[in-house]
């Protein structure tokens, strides 16, 4: 694919666009540019909540309802849309239970096109 690289999941940044993971489970994952065709992109990076002071991993249902809460609540200020009436919708990378063995407590929210729709330009303020 022109334009496009790999990273890590931890380097993700507000405002990459990028290729969605085929697995619920990814290490790394393909950057494109915003004006290349790509699934997603990257509309907030969250710190997760404190778990307690052991800071044990809290499970995925836990990080998925924390992610669920920020990513939508984000949504408006960076599409510039209300999530509920956008033909966009929003997802989300948690951390795993060995990343967080490994220091990660940051959730990635990305939005990205309804059904197998292909992106072409970033969504940032594009009221979509």
């Amino acid at each position: 694919m022109a334009g496009c690289s790999s990273s890590s999941v931890l380097d993700l940044k507000v405002g990459d666009c990028i290729q969605l993971p085929n697995t619920k489970t990814a290490v790394t994952i393909d950057h494109t540019s915003c004006s290349e065709e790509h699934r997603g992109e990257v509309s907030a990076i969250v710190k997760t909540s404190p778990n307690g002071a052991d800071d044990a991993f809290p499970g995925d249902s836990e990080l998925n309802s924390q992610a669920e809460e920020a990513c939508v609540s984000s949504f408006t200020d960076y599409v510039g849309s209300d999530y509920v009436t956008s033909s966009l919708d929003v997802s989300w990378l948690v951390p795993t239970e060995q990343s967080w063995k490994d220091g990660d407590r940051h959730i990635a929210c990305v939005v990205y096109a309804q059904g197998d729709q292909k992106l072409t330009q970033s969504v940032k303020d594009s009221n979509l």
